[in-house]
C-alpha cells in the first residue's frame, strides 16, 4: 500500500495520465498569450520542468526502497502505465499548434519514459535531469518568439529561415535536442531507459521508447516547417538575434552537449 502511495504521487511530477493533467495545466498556462502570470516567465517554467522530474525519481526510489517485494511487482504495472502515457502525449504532439503546448506535451511524453527504467532498475536520476534539460532551449526560444510576435504558434509567422537566419539556426538545434537527437542528454537519457538496467522486457521497453521516439521526431519536423521555411510575412517586423544572444544560446546548447557526453559516461 505505501508503495503504490509513493508511486501515485511520483505520477503527478513524472507523468501518468490522467495524473500529469495539473503539470501539463501549469505548463500551459505558462503562455504570456493566456495569461499565465509569473509562470509566462522562461526562469519560472525553467524551474518547473527541472524540479518536477527530480521530485518524481525521489519518491519512486523512496517507494522501490521502502516497498520491498511489493513494490518491486507493482513498478512494472506503472511501467507499462508510464508506456502509454508516453505514446498518448506524443501522438497528441503531432497536431500541437501552440510551442507552449508543445513543450508540456514532451514534457509529458518523455519523462513518462523514466517509469520503464525504473521497472528494469536502470539509473534515474541522470536521464530524468537529461531529458528535462534538453527541453530548456526551446522554451527559451519560444519566449523569445512570444516577446516578438505576441504568441509562439506554428504557421503565424513562416519563413524564419530568411528573415531571421540566425535566431532560425539556433532554433532547429534547439528542436533536435529536444527530440533527442544524438549527442544530446536527451538522447544518451532514451538510450539509458532502453539498455542500461538489468533484465529488461524487450517488448515492455523498446516498443513504447521506439514510437515515442519516432514521434518525437515527426513533431519536431513539423514544427520545423511550420516555422522555419516558407514565405516570409511582409506585414511583420522580423527582428534576428544580435551576436551576444547568439552567443549565449550557442554556449547553452554546447554546455548541453558536454553534459550528454557527461551522461552516457557517467549513466550507461
Amino acid at each position: 500500500m505505501l508503495a503504490s502511495l509513493l508511486f501515485l504521487l511520483a505520477g503527478l511530477f513524472l507523468p501518468l495520465y490522467p495524473l500529469s493533467i495539473g503539470i501539463n495545466l501549469l505548463l500551459q498556462r505558462a503562455s504570456t498569450a493566456n495569461g499565465g502570470g509569473r509562470l509566462a516567465q522562461p526562469a519560472a517554467r525553467t524551474a518547473l520542468i527541472l524540479l518536477t522530474p527530480l521530485i518524481g525519481v525521489g519518491l519512486i526510489q523512496l517507494g522501490l526502497s521502502l516497498g520491498g517485494d511489493q513494490g518491486r511487482s507493482l513498478i512494472t504495472v506503472f511501467a507499462v502505465w508510464g508506456g502509454l502515457t508516453s505514446l498518448l502525449y506524443a501522438f497528441r504532439l503531432l497536431s500541437v499548434r501552440d510551442g507552449q503546448i508543445w513543450i508540456a506535451q514532451l514534457y509529458s511524453s518523455a519523462l513518462a519514459l523514466i517509469w520503464i527504467g525504473a521497472a528494469h532498475q536502470a539509473p534515474l536520476l541522470l536521464p530524468a535531469l537529461g531529458l528535462a534539460l534538453s527541453l530548456l532551449p526551446l522554451l527559451w526560444l519560444l519566449s523569445e518568439l512570444s516577446r516578438r510576435f505576441g504568441i509562439a504558434r506554428v504557421g503565424l509567422y513562416p519563413g524564419l529561415g530568411i528573415r531571421m537566419p540566425v535566431f532560425a539556426s539556433l532554433f532547429v538545434a534547439a528542436v533536435l535536442v529536444a527530440i533527442g537527437v544524438p549527442f544530446s542528454p536527451a538522447f544518451f537519457a532514451v538510450a539509458n531507459i532502453a539498455f542500461g538496467g538489468v533484465g529488461a522486457n524487450e517488448l515492455l521497453t523498446l516498443v513504447p521508447v521506439g514510437l515515442a521516439w519516432l514521434l518525437w521526431t515527426w513533431a519536431g519536423v513539423n514544427l520545423l516547417t511550420g516555422l522555419v521555411v516558407g514565405v516570409p510575412r511582409e506585414d511583420l517586423a522580423y527582428r534576428d538575434f544580435d551576436r551576444a544572444a547568439a552567443l549565449r544560446y550557442g554556449g547553452a546548447m554546447l554546455a548541453l552537449s558536454l553534459f550528454g557526453i557527461y551522461l552516457v559516461e557517467g549513466a550507461l
